[in-house]
């Protein structure tokens, strides 16, 4: 286990109080190394919380915490309602300890993790850290313009993942027999792609965000069938930025729901 930093004196910050957010049942994603080159994240969702001792019980994520978990930075982070937008804040987490067998309040023993944190709680942007694999309920569809022609899913590409930083396109080589017209892609190229979150349980779509890409890795031995591309987000804004990070953490905060078999 890596201890990280000495934990500091309980205090809150200015407009965001640890004690209203960071309750029981909600949606957490932890960020690990954030001011790398290489964040990744975590879903889970909280169990219990001590604001005397500065600790936070949170479930085990999908891949768990072992003891050849190693980081050099742990941030706890939930998105909240402030005033007129969605933003996403955290917490740095100064130790951690594994708990085998930790009972719920309905006697159900499940493993799970102690987290010590530090205040204050701040507003945090992780812009590469969360990569969603489109699932059954959290679809992405798309539109692409290319030669002064439309190409739109799932007839001409589909979308594998998505980031707040980039998305990856699974595109078919043939289409109707014929060559797809998308392989003639070029790194660095520019392309413009309208996107439409989905969420299958609701009557409407998320949001549709028109974002300007740049092509910034091909892989043509994909598959015999398919190759995949990935594109660089240029101007997704804040706005966009904030309506794709929420969708991003509902759709992990309900796949990790759906694999535990249970309603946290």
């Amino acid at each position: 286990m890596l201890i990280i930093r000495y934990c500091l004196n309980n205090f809150s910050a200015m407009g965001f109080n640890v004690d209203t957010i960071f309750l029981p049942s909600v949606g957490v994603d932890m960020v690990f190394n954030m001011n790398s080159l290489a964040p990744y994240s975590r879903s889970s969702i909280i169990y219990d919380v001590d604001f005397k001792k500065n600790e936070i019980i949170i479930a085990q994520p999908l891949i768990p915490f072992s003891k050849d978990t190693s980081f050099k930075e742990l941030d706890l982070t939930t998105i909240i309602q402030d005033k007129n937008r969605r933003i996403r804040v955290g917490i740095k987490c100064c130790r951690y300890k594994m708990i085998d067998r930790y009972a719920l309040a309905n006697k159900t023993i499940v493993s799970a993790v102690l987290l010590t944190y530090e205040l204050p709680v701040k507003e945090t942007n992780i812009r590469s850290a969360f990569r969603l694999p489109v699932n059954t309920k959290y679809i992405i569809k798309g539109k692409l313009l290319y030669g002064n022609l439309e190409y739109f899913t799932p007839r001409d590409f589909s979308i594998r993942d998505i980031s707040l930083t980039g998305l990856g396109l699974v595109i078919p080589k043939k289409r109707n027999k014929n060559l797809n017209s998308l392989l003639e892609l070029k790194i660095n190229e520019e392309i413009m792609v309208g996107i439409i979150l989905v969420n299958v349980s609701q009557n409407k779509p998320v949001g549709t965000l028109p974002v300007k890409t740049q092509i910034i890795r091909i892989n043509s031995n994909y598959s015999d069938t398919h190759s995949l591309v990935g594109l660089k987000i240029l101007n997704l804004g804040k706005e966009k930025e904030t309506i794709l990070n929420g969708f991003i953490h509902d759709a992990q905060i309900d796949e990790l729901k759906r694999l535990s078999g249970r309603n946290l």
